[in-house]
């Protein structure tokens, strides 16, 4: 890894860390200028009070701070490539939707 891959690297876990993402749950490389970011992606809870059955709530949040993500790291000049690859959401079209777990 160069130093320049190194230094957008950190740039990249920055924009995650600022918007509460667990970066524990993720893989990110940076290659080149392609950033490539794999995983689980979950935002950390800081009302563990409210309700849980306010999941559509939670949804569009976590759709909206994945957008504002994705448009930080394609923001960056260094930045000629981005893949999000997450295990439990995916991109349809312009959207990023939730793939629930589906149990029966």
């Amino acid at each position: 890894m160069t130093l320049e891959e190194l230094r957008l690297l950190r740039v990249v876990q920055g924009v995650l860390v600022r918007n509460y993402v667990d970066t524990q749950k993720l893989d990110v490389e940076v290659i080149g200028s392609s950033v490539y970011v794999e995983g689980d992606f979950q935002v950390f809870d800081y009302h563990p009070g409210k309700k849980k059955d306010e999941n559509v709530e939670k949804d569009l949040g976590l759709q909206r701070t994945l957008l504002h993500i994705e448009q930080q790291i394609r923001g960056l000049g260094e930045v000629s490539f981005l893949q999000m690859k997450l295990k439990n959401w995916e991109r349809r079209g312009q959207q990023w939707v939730a793939k629930h777990e589906s149990f029966g």
